[in-house]
């Protein structure tokens, strides 16, 4: 190990790619063939490893999913990704197993375009951020889990109270803690301890973005990440907008310049700031959790660095006024907290727009009826105030059969064999199976997804990006900022059992026009997407909340092929990659 990885200071088991925490940023070019090598040098545990928003096309097989498009890599065993990097822009990579992601399995992935559109840039950074927990290891994991107690404030919380203490957000939404204690910005932090004196308990290294002042008004691109298991998170810079320029490796119409952005579990975001040659101080890069009233209890600071000096920034954030206020992109709500004076306005995904040269018209075109439609609403099955239950979709959790091969190469069977009931379910009553969706080649597939649940909940599709073209948002108590009802556009029975209300006859259209793969349903609001089914595989769409996913927040979209597949696969040697040969990705797969 080439150097010491600090963390947040407090001593404790990592796992890290490549003895970095995060692991090294990948930076391959536009087409590029790309391959990967994961060998699992852990004594007990198996790991996969997803590229998050890469789409995979034609290469199913190396999305990097356990069980489901490949066996998870068993200690001392090792498996190859390859694949095309069809898309520029900002992406990232991570376990796929269950507590790995919180305990650093993960880094940076950059597709750059192959030619120099522009020289308005004169460099780049990219920023990993992470929610960390001092306490947290794969054994607490799966007790935890067993136990249906995750989301503990801590593990004193249930001895103490008997109760389980969930942390809140701005607008009364509630997210679970998973015992975070610190937010790291790229694999370095501070321990802030409330009880410890100046409100710090470390004084351990930040992260330095030194930039070139010499250089009047240089553009530089920040390439955001939220690899976190828990929080979204909210970034500034003092004294410095953010002109975000691309969310999910895709631009948008026209760049949005705001003073604050958020980004939830598993976005990305492009932004470019400027430097001025008359600055010649440090300036703190701010990113804080959103928490109720507008307090936040977790944050974490780096500094962009003018001088060669590495004395702390003393910059303060820009003052929101009424006159002057802040602009916040990407809020999951319509009005940050208590706000009567209007000092800070929320823009939320209504606000963005995807470049044209991004857009399906056809998935667009309100008169287009999809071949494959489906209401998932977002549920909690067995929450008391002494259990936290399972999260799903329908109520029903998923559950992945016991099989030697991935589901991919065996799917119709898999799927016939081990399908869900019928039963009418509800919170109390909720089942765990293989939960799937079906669709055929180039149909066009519409999710209407609808949160009526306590949390947050980012979403993310596996192996293509999908159109938003409605979303809707909870109803707020203008004084408090406080969620007071759900959007009324949608009702739900107490089966999931969903539709627009009699009221509107339809849906609220507002014209939508936003391409991502990654996004936030907040809490009492809804939406709806479209996809064209042109990837053939198995994919996941699951919530990108690291317990929640664990718990059985996830369906598999199998996409159909049209031929069929020889495959040279060793039933024998379950897990032992080393064993396992890849199939021609022009052949189709046993759907």
């Amino acid at each position: 190990m080439n150097e010491i990885i600090t963390a947040d200071g407090y001593p404790k088991l990592v796992y890290v790619f490549n003895d970095s925490l995060p692991g090294p940023v990948l930076h391959v070019y536009q087409n590029q063939t790309v391959r990967i090598r994961i060998h699992n040098d852990f004594p007990t545990e198996s790991l996969s490893v997803h590229f998050h928003g890469i789409r995979q096309v034609n290469t199913p097989e190396s999305d990097g999913v356990g069980r489901i498009t490949q066996l998870s890599i068993l200690p001392g065993s090792s498996f190859q990704h390859e694949f095309v990097a069809l898309d520029t822009g900002t992406f990232w990579y991570h376990s796929h197993v269950q507590s790995q992601i919180a305990m650093g399995l993960l880094g940076g992935f950059v597709v750059h375009p192959r030619e120099v559109i522009t020289q308005e840039e004169k460099g780049e950074f990219v920023l990993v951020l992470t929610d960390w927990q001092h306490f947290y290891t794969t054994e607490q994991h799966h007790l935890l889990i067993e136990s249906g107690q995750f989301y503990l404030n801590s593990l004193e919380s249930l001895k103490t109270s008997g109760t389980i203490d969930f942390y809140e957000a701005v607008d009364g939404s509630r997210a679970a803690e998973a015992l975070v204690t610190s937010i790291l910005i790229n694999g370095r932090g501070q321990y802030f301890d409330p009880h410890a004196e100046n409100d710090r308990s470390s004084t351990t290294p930040l992260e330095y973005l030194r930039v070139d002042s010499a250089s009047n008004n240089a553009v530089y691109r920040l390439r955001l990440i939220n690899g976190g298991s828990v929080f979204s998170m909210k970034f500034s810079i003092d004294d410095h907008p953010l002109k975000v320029i691309a969310s999910d490796g895709i631009p948008f119409a026209e760049p949005m310049v705001v003073d604050q952005l958020v980004i939830g579990l598993g976005e990305r975001y492009d932004v470019l700031i400027t430097v001025a040659k008359k600055r010649a101080i440090n300036y703190w890069i701010r990113v804080d959790t959103m928490d109720k009233n507008n307090n936040p209890r977790w944050h974490a600071r780096a500094i962009l660095q003018y001088t060669t000096d590495t004395i702390m920034p003393t910059s303060q954030p820009r003052k929101c006024t009424t006159n002057q206020p802040c602009l916040i992109l990407n809020c999951p709500f319509t009005q940050y907290g208590p706000n009567s004076a209007k000092s800070l306005i929320c823009l939320t995904p209504l606000d963005l727009t995807t470049h044209p040269d991004h857009l399906d018209r056809e998935l667009l075109d309100e008169t287009t009826i999809p071949d494959v439609r489906k209401t998932l609403q977002l549920t909690i099955v067995g929450r008391t105030d002494k259990q936290a239950g399972f999260e799903s979709f329908n109520y029903i959790g998923m559950k992945y059969p016991s099989i030697d091969k991935p589901v991919l190469y065996n799917a119709r069977r898999i799927r016939k064999k081990f399908a869900c009931s019928n039963r009418l379910l509800g919170g109390d009553t909720g089942e765990k199976c293989y939960h799937t969706i079906t669709a055929e080649y180039n149909n066009i597939v519409e999710l209407l997804l609808i949160n009526h649940d306590d949390d947050q909940h980012p979403l993310h599709l596996h192996g293509s990006y999908f159109h938003i073209v409605e979303f809707g948002l909870a109803q707020l108590n203008s004084t408090t900022g406080l969620i007071k009802a759900n959007n009324p556009n949608v009702y739900c029975d107490k089966h999931a059992r969903c539709s627009c209300t009699k009221e509107n006859g339809a849906c609220k259209k507002n014209n939508m026009r936003l391409v991502k793969d990654t996004v936030q349903l907040p809490k009492g609001g809804y939406m709806r997407i479209r996809f064209r089914a042109t990837n053939p595989g198995v994919w996941l769409f699951h919530c990108h909340t690291e317990p929640h996913l664990d718990r059985g927040m996830t369906i598999n979209i199998h996409n159909q092929y049209l031929n069929e597949i020889v495959i040279d696969y060793d039933t024998n040697n379950e897990g032992n990659n080393d064993n396992f040969h890849q199939p021609q990705v022009s052949s189709s797969y046993g759907m």
